[in-house]
């Protein structure tokens, strides 16, 4: 059973990008496993020079999957996955994936009153975890129901638990005997779209995290939509810096299995070095970095002094101008001039070789989003939440203009709604509400705060925005920062915060004044 395929997109060949499965098990099966001996990891991990073709991944996938069928965990059980991006993160969400079971992942950060309030919420029966400290942490932690714990290494020095080394061992064991074997499969079968696939619970900042629960349909529909949009191929080569267990950069590291291509782990220390050595095609990234990268280039021009420092500065003004579709005739001419003597030079700090660069998981200030697309990068701003799947509307390569976050991707509706949820008119600011395959299935054992966000299949996002005449979604806030001053006024903050952040004396800026005269 598959999903049903999209259209192809005009230059795209179908032969390098297969149909993905209806589950992760057929993904497994029919996706990744034919691509054999390419290879799908340059390195395990940021600092690893070895590196892991898709036969190896999924030898190992089927190995893993076995011995934690032979230590009891079924079909429906939630487990565990505290760690960062590595290979050894990536085996094991697909091993469990791959029998049915739902991971609960979190980063090995995350501190110790959250990581005891999720698993014993979600009831995890198995933890991986990232090193001896962190199991060391879960023992101590007493949790009734967790039975057992492996550290995502060859071996573990610490006592009553295991290492994914003496796992995989176990495994290969069984693997090689034809009863393993059907008993891998049996269970595999098993497995359908409509199950959980993850359960990965929110920031607990304010409340108690909420687990959301999404399902192989949601993910796997959801990259089906982005693939519609956006051309990935076996040439490709992936640069990942998000943490692993982020929706939006788990769906990027599916899609980039999923083609062939090559996943390259980063860190936010080795950005800027990896970007030149590495030269990835493709690079997705959170807002903060974008503007990081764009301070970089702009406190250079302004350290640069002669004619080098004015023909940087001079194409920095022209690109925010073009890129901000407000150029006149002459910044044109500029701009076509000093691309090839400066540009180009600034390009290749990026690597020279970024087709598709995408913008998500915050807002994007605009003053970002216009310089670096004045300079030739293909950034694609996007939208959406862990509760979509992530992706909800993407900007298109071929309408990418500055400040809206694009229309919805295929089968999926974006509808701004008013207080009595009636629609808004184009135009009209009102809260967005979401509506495709790729909305979640519910917050787990919270029905209260599942029915104040899902109504007859639409999600209710919490965000302020409107819907312009070309169909093109913008976000102007979040409901619940909404600043009501004392004579009746309603203030969003968050553009004013954007324009008081493009000072480069200024990182971080709150708008307040809830009940009072004025802003401060």
């Amino acid at each position: 059973m598959q999903v049903p395929p999209h259209p192809t997109p005009t230059g795209l060949e179908p032969a390098t990008v297969p149909p993905f499965a209806a589950t992760f098990p057929g993904q497994v099966e029919e996706v990744l496993r034919p691509y054999g001996s390419r290879i799908c990891l340059p390195r395990r991990q940021a600092t690893s020079t070895e590196s892991i073709t898709f036969e190896r991944l999924c030898r190992e996938v089927d190995q893993l999957a076995l011995a934690l069928l032979d230590r009891g965990l079924r079909r429906g059980d939630r487990v565990a996955l505290l760690a960062d991006n590595r290979y050894e993160w990536l085996l094991t969400d697909l091993a469990l994936a791959s029998l049915g079971i739902a991971d609960v992942p979190r980063g090995s950060d995350t501190t110790p009153t959250e990581v005891r309030f999720i698993l014993d919420h979600s009831g995890c029966r198995f933890a991986f975890v990232e090193h001896d400290a962190l199991a060391t942490e879960l023992l101590a932690a007493g949790l009734p129901g967790l039975e057992g714990i492996a550290v995502l290494h060859d071996q573990s020095q610490v006592a009553g638990t295991t290492s994914l080394g003496a796992l995989l061992a176990e495994g290969a064991t069984r693997l090689a005997t034809a009863e393993g074997q059907q008993r891998l499969a049996a269970a595999r079968r098993a497995v359908v779209p409509d199950d959980l696939l993850t359960i990965v619970y929110t920031s607990g900042t304010t409340a108690e995290p909420k687990g959301v629960m999404l399902t192989h349909h949601n993910v796997l529909t959801n990259m089906q939509m982005v693939r519609q949009v956006l051309q990935f191929s076996t040439a490709d080569c992936f640069l990942s810096v998000l943490p692993a267990w982020h929706m939006y950069e788990r769906i990027l590291d599916y899609l980039a299995l999923a083609v062939g291509a090559e996943l390259v782990y980063t860190d936010r220390r080795r950005i800027k070095e990896d970007l030149q050595a590495v030269r990835p095609t493709v690079f997705a990234a959170v807002p903060r970095i974008w503007e990081m990268l764009h301070d970089g280039v702009v406190q250079q021009a302004g350290k640069l002094t002669g004619v080098q420092g004015f023909l940087l500065r001079s194409a920095l003004t022209t690109s925010r101008a073009v890129g901000g579709r407000r150029a006149s005739p002459l910044h044109h001419l500029a701009h076509r001039v000093l691309d090839p003597l400066v540009l180009k030079k600034v390009r290749a700090r990026f690597g020279g070789r970024l087709r598709l660069c995408v913008s998500g998981g915050g807002s994007l200030p605009r003053h970002v989003d216009e310089l670096l697309l004045g300079m030739g990068m293909p950034l694609l701003n996007g939208y959406g939440l862990t509760e979509t799947s992530p992706v909800a509307s993407l900007r298109r390569p071929e309408r990418n203009a500055p400040g809206h976050i694009g229309p919805p991707l295929p089968l999926t509706r974006i509808e701004a709604r008013r207080a009595d949820g009636s629609p808004c008119a184009i135009g009209e600011t009102g809260v967005l509400w979401i509506h495709g395959p790729q909305v979640m299935r519910g917050y787990y054992k919270n029905e209260r705060r599942t029915g104040e966000v899902l109504r007859d299949g639409w999600f209710d996002s919490g965000d302020l925005g409107h819907r312009d005449a070309d169909g093109h979604v913008w976000i102007t806030g979040r409901a619940k920062d909404t600043i009501v001053l004392a004579g009746g006024e309603n203030v969003e903050p968050e553009p004013l915060e954007t324009l008081i952040k493009t000072s480069q004396y200024v990182e971080q800026a709150v708008v307040v004044g809830q009940d009072q005269k004025e802003l401060g």
